[in-house]
Parts: C-alpha cells; sequence; structure tokens
C-alpha cells in the first residue's frame, strides 16, 4: 500500500508539532492579552476600549480573553497590578546604595515610567476610572514607604539634619513627585517632567541638609 503525503510519518510529526505550538500561544496568551488592554485603554480609554477590539489587538479570540479575563473590570484590575510588582508602582530595587542618591531615583524612575511606559500611564487613569481612587497619590503608598526608609537612613548617616521627620518630609517630597505628574497628565505638556521632578527634589533635600524641616 502506497503512503500518501498527508499519512506520512514526517506529517504526522509536523502536524503534532503545529497542534503544541497552537496550544502552547493559548496557554501563553495572558501576557499578549494585558499588552493588547494597555494598548486599547490608552488609545480609547476604558469606557470606549472593547474586549473585541483588545481581542483583535492580541491577535486571539474573544473568547479566550474572557476565560482569562470575564470582565473588562477583571481586565482592567489586571492591569493595574501589572504596573504595580511588590505594591510599588513601577516597583523596581533600590539603585543607589547612597540614601540621598536613591531619593533622587525614585523622582526620576517615577516621572519616567510616566513619561516613556504606556503600562504607567494606563495605570494612573485606570486607578481613578476602575478602583474609584482619589488621585494618583494614593497610589504611591509603596514609593512613601520607601522614601520614609531613605531618609531616615540619611538622618541616621548625618547626611541631613538630626531635626528632620522622615515620616513628614517624605511626604512632601511625594507631593511634589505627585504634583508634577499630575499637571502633566492633565495638561499633557511632559517634556520637562523628569527634570522638574529631579529638581524640585534635589532643592527640597538640600534644605534639609542645612536647616532641617519647617
Amino acid at each position: 500500500m502506497r503512503v500518501t503525503e498527508n499519512e506520512s510519518p514526517r506529517h504526522t510529526a509536523l502536524r503534532a508539532v503545529e497542534i503544541s505550538l497552537s496550544d502552547n500561544r493559548e496557554e501563553n496568551a495572558a501576557p499578549e492579552i494585558l499588552e493588547a488592554a494597555v494598548r486599547a485603554f490608552e488609545e480609547s480609554g476604558y469606557e470606549r476600549a472593547s474586549i473585541q477590539h483588545i481581542a483583535e489587538l492580541a491577535g486571539t479570540s474573544k473568547s479566550l480573553v474572557t476565560y482569562y479575563f470575564p470582565t473588562k473590570q477583571t481586565l482592567a484590575s489586571a492591569v493595574i497590578n501589572l504596573a504595580y510588582p511588590g505594591g510599588v508602582f513601577m516597583g523596581s530595587p533600590r539603585a543607589a546604595s547612597d540614601p540621598i542618591d536613591a531619593i533622587v531615583w525614585v523622582a526620576k524612575h517615577v516621572t519616567t515610567n510616566v513619561l516613556y511606559s504606556p503600562l504607567a500611564r494606563v495605570a494612573i487613569k485606570l486607578g481613578e476610572e476602575v478602583s474609584g481612587d482619589k488621585g494618583f497619590g494614593g497610589r504611591l503608598s509603596g514609593w512613601y514607604v520607601r522614601l520614609t526608609d531613605y531618609l531616615e537612613e540619611a538622618r541616621q548617616k548625618r547626611l541631613i539634619s538630626p531635626n528632620v521627620d522622615p515620616t513628614v518630609e517624605a511626604k512632601f517630597l511625594l507631593c511634589g513627585i505627585v504634583g508634577l505628574v499630575a499637571v502633566a497628565m492633565e495638561t499633557g505638556s511632559r517634556l520637562s517632567l523628569i527634570d522638574d521632578a529631579v529638581q524640585i527634589t534635589r532643592d527640597r533635600l538640600a534644605f534639609l541638609r542645612t536647616t532641617g524641616s519647617s
């Protein structure tokens, strides 16, 4: 009996590989869906973005999207959580050993992500639209804890005045960053966002080195 091409062992093996790859793509579709959701939410906003459009951007089916994320709200919540690794907005390990440098880095890191990361911008907006957060500041509590720790370390090392209250000054520093981000998001004027955040942070730290908190 002559074996046809479709019945050949080689063809059967290739088909098995294709099926396996297809299954794997479906199993690993969640990251692609989340990436597509970020694009859709930034382009259209939460209310106008649809599951169907997100599926098209992800190159998958609507049913697969809803398999992973049953509703648009659960998908939006997943996007928000993606932007808060370890509960810290666009969190990252400490980047500088010196506590003063670490504080300046926080200002630069947060604003750089707002400027260049669609995920960061979308997470801020979704926090208000989906989670009901009143302002961006509430979502930065993780950075507040870090800033407090860095200030306490700086005080112990005599890099700032011993009269400084780290818990108070961390709020001031964070408010400066949050205020600049809010203005940039509202006006769309973001060109100087990073430089402005770094400057006001450095200015406040320079004040703390000499006179302590006001």
